[in-house]
């Protein structure tokens, strides 16, 4: 049971769209900053997540962060790997990842097809991202993950200052009982906000300009 329930915790990236005042989301956590709500949506059998967390960064950092698949280990919970399928032009991509489960269960993989945009006006950047499941073969050691929807949404408060939202429905394939994925569903993304809000004050994405994502001045 307490292998099963660790499992949960793989909640994926870079990875459905509802909006915050929907009837129906409950707070669930309240830490470090990050808030995460979940809600039960008829016709789904497993829950929806909410995050919310304000960042000390800009657009560029965070969107650097999401489109570089091949670090998402370093932030995104549970990510064993990741490397891009195929990158359509700046504002869509494919990619592919594994996330690492207890043994004796087997590890998840997933194909995400992402795709951005970023309002001019407001400077939001918004995320969508949909899962393919049949865009490469099955591998045989591996679960494929059937279905995702999520969107990450990032929207300029103030000079430095960026409310991320990020919100996911996923069923994660297999044998897990869903009452025990929504038992725990809210681990991921909670770890998944928190460990972007440390990296994205990294050299390796703290100074990132795109020339393609228009920074909001205030």
């Amino acid at each position: 049971m307490k292998l099963l329930i660790h499992l949960i915790l793989i909640t994926i990236i870079p990875f459905c769209v509802f909006s915050q005042n929907a009837s129906g989301w409950k707070l669930t956590r309240n830490q470090e900053g990050v808030k995460i709500y979940i809600r039960t949506v008829e016709g789904s059998r497993t829950r929806e997540v909410l995050g919310l967390m304000q960042m000390s960064t800009n657009l560029g950092p965070l969107v650097s962060m999401v489109k570089d698949s091949e670090n998402h280990h370093l932030w995104i919970y549970a990510n064993k790997s990741a490397k891009l399928l195929k990158v359509i032009n700046d504002f869509e991509w494919i990619y592919y990842n594994i996330s690492e489960a207890p043994w004796p269960v087997s590890n998840r993989d997933l194909i995400t097809h992402a795709k951005m945009k970023q309002d001019k006006t407001s400077g939001i950047v918004r995320i969508d991202s949909e899962g393919w499941p049949d865009y490469i073969p099955v591998k045989e050691d591996l679960v494929r993950v059937p279905k995702l929807r999520s969107v990450w949404e990032f929207t300029p408060a103030r000079e430095g200052i960026v409310d991320v939202r990020f919100e996911l429905s996923i069923d994660l394939g297999g044998d897990i009982p869903v009452w025990l994925v929504n038992m725990a569903i809210d681990k991921g993304p909670f770890n998944t906000i928190l460990n972007m809000s440390k990296v994205v004050k990294t050299n390796k994405y703290k100074n990132t300009q795109l020339s393609y994502i228009q920074e909001k001045t205030f």
